[in-house]
């Protein structure tokens, strides 16, 4: 009886949310998506900035995406084609995503481009480029104007608020009962390039005033309920005064002005997300364009939310949950851990579109407990291993043959579609061990070869890189390809592999007089009722008989393996 009250709660409950809008839910350093009632992994991709904005490119590029294994795509808004003149709007360009994407069983996250677009005004409309009187630009420190909107400027504030949430009600009105948008980017890639800091006379005598109480109370602790600080991550965001000007607190150079400017960027997009959330209440994130390779402020886009500026965009921006990462740079297992925190559960709307993208999204989703994984302009990337990665666009295939391709077998599928494959299979046990100790996930590569997983069986599983047996393809070639998997435990001694280019051993560290032995292997899928099909037995030469649990380097699998002591 109390199993049935159970079900039947369950039930209401689902039946209850099925009709609220999207929403984050959000548990300490980890959050996913709830859509339609349930739970989602952001298996996804970004498209590229033009590629939404015909009927035409749509209807062909997203019955691909589907193909690929997609669940969400990432798409622009541009404000030049739904407010083309002033006060006149047109969102045919948002509607065709979103029918589109309906027609495919994909999710929208939505990218606004609006006042910045990569820290430039590029995709503003030409009415408001062109009056530079009543929608100011930011000036280097010679006065000379930048194609890059004010952020202080209470005009371009209001313009792109107004037509942000003219969206927001659009998509509130035609989107709320699909829920096929889930989530809104604001901006993109904000920042200003080529100085680190506006110096326009407002500019420059805001920085020079005093700096704003609220954010010396964040930053000194006073008055501030529940609220994790990151200070350590810059030293200089440590003060010891809560009075005084940007120099004097932060001390009077580029590093200090990029505190300032990151604060009047925090400040807009919280006005932005804030008003657009009393439209439509949709998570709402901001994406970065990362500090790396030595450049300093303005060489990179200065004062986004960056890893070193993250508590002021927190304190500015608090109705942005999530600072997403635009990864295009070398340092994946470092870049993730930084932006993975306490106050921040990984997001990554942008990477490099690349075949090892298949490796870093099992470790993004099973290490990490990520939200998303979108690789950029992901309608480039080929469905076939043996396509280039614009041959697909040439093919004379029906939706039908493009969407039935997702049903060919691991090995004839491109690297990013095996890995979405069996992602989007094992989904639901992955949402069902997010933020527990039965779920962890490795990436290797040829300078960092081994990593051990500590189970709470008190089984250590040594996760080695395929080539170290030295029987592969490939093995003693100088630079070895980057392999991983998510292992998650779903019982005693009972455990699930999913990747590839991995060696598995095991062993009891604490027992000086049993061993642990390999009781049964065997490759699966995972059905869409949730059971697990056995497609091969494996007990001999693929385990070494009984040596280890293995998927080849090139090979895209899910093992379910039992081990045993004696």
């Amino acid at each position: 009886m109390k199993k049935f009250v159970f079900a039947l709660v369950a039930v209401l409950c689902v039946s209850l949310f099925s009709n609220a809008q999207p929403r984050l839910e959000q548990h300490g350093n980890w959050a996913r998506i709830i859509a339609n009632g349930r739970p989602m992994l952001m298996i996804g991709g970004e498209l590229g900035n033009s590629s939404a904005s015909t009927i035409e490119d749509l209807q062909k590029i997203f019955p691909h995406l589907k193909a690929l294994g997609l669940n969400t795509v990432l798409a622009p808004v541009t404000w030049e084609l739904i407010e083309p003149k002033e006060g006149q709007y047109d969102f045919s360009s948002l509607d065709n995503i979103i029918n589109e994407a309906r027609k495919n069983n994909l999710k929208v996250v939505i990218l606004w481009f609006g006042a910045w677009k990569n820290s430039m005004s590029c995709y503003a409309p030409e009415w408001f480029k062109r009056d530079t009187k009543r929608f100011p630009r930011v000036h280097d420190r010679n006065g000379k104007p930048l194609e890059e909107a004010s952020s202080l400027s209470a005009n371009v504030l209001e313009a792109d608020k107004k037509i942000f949430c003219k969206m927001l009600e659009h998509i509130r009105v035609t989107d709320s009962n699909e829920q096929t948008v889930v989530m809104v980017q604001v901006e993109n890639e904000i920042g200003m390039i080529n100085e680190p800091r506006d110096y326009s006379k407002d500019a420059t005598k805001m920085y020079n005033s005093q700096v704003p109480k609220v954010l010396t109370d964040y930053l000194t602790g006073k008055n501030v309920q529940g609220v994790k600080k990151l200070t350590g991550n810059n030293p200089r965001l440590n003060i010891k005064s809560d009075k005084g000007s940007w120099a004097e607190l932060f001390g009077n150079d580029m590093y200090a002005e990029e505190i300032f400017q990151a604060w009047t960027y925090a400040v807009y997009v919280e006005k932005i997300a804030q008003a657009g959330k009393s439209i439509y209440d949709l998570p709402m994130y901001v994406n970065v364009a990362l500090n790396s390779r030595d450049r300093k402020p303005g060489e990179y886009p200065s004062a986004g939310p960056l890893a070193h500026l993250i508590d002021i965009w927190h304190c500015g921006a608090p109705s942005i949950a999530v600072l997403g990462l635009d990864l295009y740079d070398k340092g994946y297992r470092d870049w993730t851990d930084r932006y993975h925190l306490s106050t921040n559960p990984l997001f990554i709307p942008e990477i490099r579109l690349e075949d090892q993208d298949a490796m870093r999204a099992l470790y993004a989703f099973g290490h990490h407990d990520a939200m998303g994984f979108c690789p950029f302009s992901i309608e480039d990337y080929p469905l076939y291993s043996n396509a280039s990665q614009s041959d697909w666009k040439d093919m004379d295939l029906s939706q039908d043959d493009q969407l039935n391709a997702f049903s060919s077998t691991s090995s004839s599928l491109s690297p990013l579609a095996a890995a979405y494959k069996l992602l989007r299979q094992a989904e639901p046990l992955i949402l069902a061990h997010q933020g527990t100790e039965d779920m962890d996930a490795v990436i290797l590569d040829n300078d960092f070869r081994q990593a051990d997983i500590q189970t709470p069986d008190g089984i250590t599983l040594h996760i080695k890189h395929s080539y170290t047996l030295g029987w592969e393809p490939g093995a003693h070639s100088a630079a070895w390809p980057e392999v991983a998997c998510i292992v998650i435990r779903q019982g005693k001694e009972d455990y699930l592999v999913i990747g590839s280019g991995v060696v598995i051993t095991y062993e009891k560290a604490s027992s000086a007089t049993t061993q642990v032995g390999l009781a049964k292997c065997e490759q699966v899928q995972i059905e869409s009722d949730g059971s697990m099909r056995i497609l091969r037995h494996l007990s001999g030469d693929q385990t070494h008989q009984g040596r280890h649990v293995r998927i080849p380097v090139g090979d895209y699998q899910m093992q379910h393996f039992r081990l045993y002591e004696y």
